[in-house]
């Protein structure tokens, strides 16, 4: 699978995506065998596989940048630096569709970003969760009640 923010050093978030799919699953089906080889009784099944891109059903997205300009994905814990994954090619298209909605609700409601080194604003994260019918469950973690209303 081909990923521009790995490829650009944006996000680390799958170690394994310049392997094979077929030779990851391999080499998880043999670690399950030696984990469980005492255990000889044990009938072994193929393996059941999803798609390489596009089956992630949820997204954690962590809010920065501001209330203008949000970014929807990964944040530095460090320097509080955020990088815009609104485009991860895991996430199941109703997700990817539902993020410029997102950053728009941020802006039109003026939800102030959450400043991790700095301990201000309300917005934390945003959790979407995909059903396989294509529908969202949005909840939106933020640091107190104040954003409750805007939302």
């Amino acid at each position: 699978m081909e990923c521009a923010y790995f490829r650009d050093d944006l996000c680390s978030s799958c170690p394994s995506i310049e392997t094979a799919y077929t030779a990851q699953v391999q080499a998880k089906q043999e670690h399950a065998r030696a984990l469980l080889a005492a255990h000889p009784q044990l009938q072994w099944l193929d393996p059941v596989t999803s798609a390489e891109a596009g089956f992630r059903n949820k997204a954690k997205l962590v809010v920065g940048g501001s209330a203008k300009n949000p970014t929807l994905g990964i944040v530095d814990y460090r320097t509080g630096a955020s990088t815009d994954l609104g485009e991860c090619p895991l996430y199941m298209e109703p997700i990817q569709a539902a993020i410029p909605m997102l950053r728009e609700l941020i802006q039109r409601a003026d939800l102030t970003p959450y400043d991790i080194p700095n301990r201000r604003g309300e917005l934390k994260n945003i959790l979407v969760t995909a059903s396989a019918a294509g529908e969202l469950m949005v909840r939106f973690v933020l640091r107190s009640k104040k954003l409750l209303v805007p939302i």
